[in-house]
């Protein structure tokens, strides 16, 4: 059985998986909901600042 694959991605920047610990992933999840953002704009947002980059030029 073959699903109609098609990416609900709006970003078309490539990307890298990571794995994370289940309860963060879950503590991160709620944050996003409270917030009414995405994971991956908490995440993106929390390693620029640990990183000390900013990546809103690119």
């Amino acid at each position: 059985m073959q699903k109609n694959a098609e990416s609900r991605q709006v970003d078309t920047k490539p990307t890298k998986q990571v794995r994370i610990d289940a309860g963060l992933h879950k503590e991160l999840k709620v944050r996003a909901s409270k917030s009414a953002r995405t994971i991956k704009s908490l995440v993106e947002e929390s390693l620029e600042e640990y990183l000390a980059v900013d990546l809103t030029e690119s």
